[in-house]
């Protein structure tokens, strides 16, 4: 048990830290196309996924964590990052996608390569 308890935080602290990181890199991202009204459509493309890494990052502050709904938010947060093609941020996003291809690997196996962090969730959800 001790094990276990031992990954869980691990996992936990990991996924804090690379929600820390994404959620400066799509900062970087949107600051850097804060300055011209063309840029405006891209940065209101990233609004919704900055604020998906807001709630990820209260979700995973709470005591019990659902996995199978933070997988789904990490997700759309990719979807909200792939659509922005400028290259102003492009380098903030690129890192930005380095740590939600690691939030998605957290989020979606334990330690034993199983995709069972679900608390409970549907097994309908586990099956993929």
């Amino acid at each position: 048990m001790t094990v276990t308890i031992s990954l869980s935080r691990s996992a936990h602290s990991k996924i804090l830290a690379h929600l820390r990181t994404l959620r400066a890199s799509l900062a970087r991202a949107r600051d850097a196309l804060m300055h011209f009204k063309d840029d405006r459509l891209d940065r209101d493309k990233l609004e919704p996924a900055a604020r998906r890494v807001d709630d990820l990052m209260n979700m995973f502050a709470m005591p019990t964590r659902d996995f199978t709904h933070g997988h789904v938010w990490v997700t759309e947060v990719q979807s909200g990052i792939e659509t922005v093609t400028n290259p102003k941020a492009a380098d903030a996003l690129r890192e930005a996608r380095v740590d939600v291809i690691a939030l998605l690997e957290l989020t979606g196996s334990d330690a034993n390569g199983t995709n069972d962090k679900t608390n409970g969730a549907s097994p309908a959800y586990r099956s993929g």
